[in-house]
């Protein structure tokens, strides 16, 4: 049984779903196959491309991951958001319905649609779908709901894929084994099966966030450290970012990374969808080396505003010459 440090660092944990949702949409952005075939079940999906969502938001939610992939021939979206706990502010099934029929409308494709929660309490009321009943103005949009909580992490593990290994951690544990116990078997299976430094160390960066929706942040690193103790360099790792730093900090860089790299390409995005030029193709070397990513939002804020593209680059050398 989780004591009460753990039982509040995973209610902490669930408000605050900004670090979960970087990690979750770089997991598909770099493992799509994987996730669509194993951990949503498409088996008969042929990857093609990972799908850029800046214009699918609904209010203050912005669409988590669409995958484009070929079914028998036929393409189709794969379409998945990622809960931490339950939607409150607009209901599930009200964002899905929404996602799924602008989705059919901006690329004129099927959409596969799933919810993935995180949190183990999450998503027990789920419908499933959207179902409006007024008759002659019937609209019912159906969907998958997973809860990591009730797939067998075993079978996961099993599977060998790096992609999947960080969902593990909120999956269900083996028989007999507690939340910490599980998790430290989760990093033995990604110790073994990870050969380079580099994999391994990113791929416990990425379970130590998620893991952090059941248990404290000193466990985690705890774990972390003790079973990978024959590894200097993933030691290292975690001595260094995590023990010096606070594994909150050390596990922050990895996300503020992320963040950049999402406000680049939203940027970029939008640039080519109001601009349709290739003169948009002349300032991504310029955008590309903008470290801050603060800066970078600031700079999508003048795309949308901005009238023409001459005027976007004009704004970009009088805020600092295209450099960070």
């Amino acid at each position: 049984m989780r004591d009460s440090r753990q039982q509040n660092a995973s209610e902490n944990a669930a408000i605050l779903p900004a670090r979960f949702d970087t990690v979750t949409k770089l997991v598909v952005q770099r493992h799509p196959e994987a996730f669509v075939k194993e951990l949503l079940g498409i088996q008969d999906a042929d990857f093609l491309e990972v799908v850029e969502t800046t214009q699918l938001t609904m209010k203050t939610h912005h669409a988590d991951s669409f995958v484009l992939v070929n079914i028998r021939g036929k393409k189709t979206i794969v379409h998945c958001e990622f809960q931490t706990r339950d939607s409150t502010q607009i209901p599930i099934e009200f964002r899905m319905a929404g996602y799924a029929c602008r989705g059919i409308g901006l690329y004129g494709l099927p959409i596969l649609s799933h919810v993935v929660y995180l949190h183990p309490r999450a998503g027990k009321k789920d419908p499933g779908e959207y179902h409006q009943k007024i008759p002659g103005h019937e609209i019912r949009v159906q969907y998958k709901v997973i809860r990591l909580s009730e797939m067998a992490g075993q079978a996961v593990l099993d599977l060998g894929q790096a992609g999947l290994f960080p969902f593990a951690a909120l999956m269900k544990p083996e028989t007999g084994m507690d939340e910490a116990q599980w998790l430290r078997h989760c990093v033995k299976t990604i110790d073994i099966a990870l050969p380079d430094a580099a994999s391994k160390g990113e791929c416990l960066a990425e379970l130590g966030v998620l893991g952090g929706l059941i248990l404290n942040a000193e466990t985690l690193r705890k774990i972390i450290v003790e079973e990978t103790m024959h590894e200097s360099s993933i030691v290292q790792y975690f001595t260094e970012k995590a023990v010096a730093q606070g594994i909150e900090e050390g596990i922050e860089r990895g996300i503020q990374q992320g963040k950049r790299e999402t406000a680049l390409d939203s940027l970029i995005g939008v640039l080519e969808v109001r601009f349709h030029t290739a003169g948009v193709q002349t300032l991504k070397p310029a955008l590309e080396a903008i470290e801050d990513s603060q800066r970078l939002q600031q700079l999508l804020y003048t795309a949308v505003q901005v009238s023409t593209l001459e005027e976007f680059a004009a704004n970009l050398v009088s805020s600092g010459n295209g450099t960070s």
